[in-house]
């Protein structure tokens, strides 16, 4: 499940509670509006009780009856959920007029009548008090009027309230990731760091808060700096002082191997010789592991990689491998932004690589294209988890030191380009490819 990130979260966290304080606010005013219309349709009804009750005692007194048109309650064709009816009593209890939907209404028998409100068969009923001729009137209206009048209402109100929570939705996220901006762009700098720009972040136009987060940060960087420094520097330092006494010590083993005629000798000799081998290139790579991580790619000038991949075959391939190297170089000259040194670094760790974990008689092939394309292919057999070879001390292997791999894609990093492995080699069911990718030389 994705993460929310903070402006999304702001802006979620806002809209529902805005959304829980809208729905309050809906269901107090639905209530609100129900009372008071319903107060106002009750006053409505007891007005025109008491003012048609006069109306209708008096022409009850004159002899005349219900067909008289102005007492036609309801009006021919109007729907019983619509319609109003009234009926006329006097205190015996006799009906003397009442609409001819009286009897669906329900309304109360005269024996109850009291000057007050009821509610029958979905009818809000209001009855008179009699008056001096001895009658009394009851009105009844429906129920459906005032249920229909509240819709309309809440209609009216409901449909801009709900185009509120788009909006707010839209308008708090804008101001949240407007607020927030700074929080991004301290992400933006941490991201940017690494263990080459170890450099103080610039918090000065950010909130305070931020700009005590930023303040810690560089306070940790640049302790953090200082034991990286002392780390290289005791590293780099280490593996100068090795180098000549494991150079001393490996030529007297030689020398002492060269005088020696006892069999078992020679071979304990021989393995000291392995040892001290292994010693020699383990130096090397530290040396070269200091100089990565001191940013050896990085450089303004381009370079003709073709004279370089000559070079380092002639200076770092041994002798005896000479014969498994096979070169693809293009005729002219093919420039790379990269300095020299990290090129040579980056060439002979990938061709030691491929001499030691290809098979002792397959070639290697080298080969550098535009783009510039750096390629170096062995015969090895598919190798998995490429996504973890690169890693500092990832070894594959006992022969390895999990170096070699990791310098080249940290020096190929500095100078802008890229490292890819593809194992099997694309057209082939094995082998293992090491391209590096390197930024295109400026044109003058």
């Amino acid at each position: 499940m994705r993460r929310l990130s903070v402006p999304r979260r702001v802006t979620l966290f806002i809209t529902v509670g805005f959304g829980l304080i809208w729905a309050v606010a809906v269901l107090l005013m639905a209530s609100v509006l129900w009372s008071e219309q319903q107060e106002l349709f009750d006053q409505e009804l007891a007005e025109t009780t008491h003012v048609l009750l006069p109306l209708i005692s008096q022409q009850q007194l004159r002899g005349g009856g219900p067909d008289i048109d102005w007492l036609r309650l309801p009006p021919p064709g109007v729907e019983m959920d619509e319609a109003l009816v009234y009926r006329l009593v006097d205190r015996e209890g006799n009906v003397l007029q009442q609409s001819a939907l009286a009897e669906a209404a329900g309304l109360p028998p005269p024996s109850e009548i009291r000057a007050r409100l009821t509610e029958a068969a979905d009818y809000r009923i209001y009855s008179t008090l009699f008056n001096a001729a001895g009658h009394a009137l009851q009105l009844a209206a429906p129920m459906a009027e005032q249920r229909e009048a509240f819709e309309e209402g809440m209609t009216g109100f409901l449909l801009p309230m709900i185009a509120l929570l788009p909006l707010t939705w839209l308008m708090t996220g804008w101001i949240a990731r407007r607020a927030l901006a700074p929080l991004s762009e301290l992400g933006a700098e941490i991201a940017a760091r690494d263990g080459n720009r170890l450099d103080a972040i610039d918090a000065s136009d950010w909130p305070d808060d931020l700009v005590q987060i930023a303040g810690t940060l560089n306070g940790f960087m640049a302790r953090l700096t200082q034991a990286l420094d002392a780390e290289r520097a005791f590293a780099t330092n280490a593996a100068h002082e090795l180098r000549t006494p494991v150079a001393i010590a490996l030529a007297q083993v030689q020398q002492l191997r060269d005088t020696t005629t006892d069999t078992g000798q020679i071979a304990r000799i021989g393995a000291l010789e392995r040892a001290l081998q292994r010693m020699r290139r383990l130096v090397a790579r530290l040396l070269q592991l200091a100089r990565a991580d001191a940013g050896i790619g990085l450089s303004e000038a381009s370079h003709d990689l073709v004279p370089l991949v000559r070079a380092v075959l002639a200076d770092s391939v041994p002798h005896r491998a000479a014969g498994r190297i096979v070169t693809d170089l293009p005729d002219r000259e093919v420039q790379a932004r990269i300095d020299p040194d990290a090129f040579a670094i980056i060439l002979g760790n990938l061709i030691d690589n491929a001499l030691q974990h290809g098979s002792e008689s397959g070639r290697v092939q080298i080969a550098i294209r535009p783009g510039p394309v750096l390629d170096v292919t062995n015969d090895s057999p598919v190798v998995p988890g490429l996504e973890d070879l690169p890693r500092r001390f990832a070894r594959r292997g006992r022969d390895g030191f999990g170096l070699g791999l990791h310098i080249c894609r940290q020096i190929a990093e500095q100078a802008g380009g890229r490292l890819d492995l593809m194992s099997p080699v694309p057209g082939q069911t094995g082998g293992f490819l090491v391209r590096v990718t390197l930024p295109r030389a400026e044109a003058s």
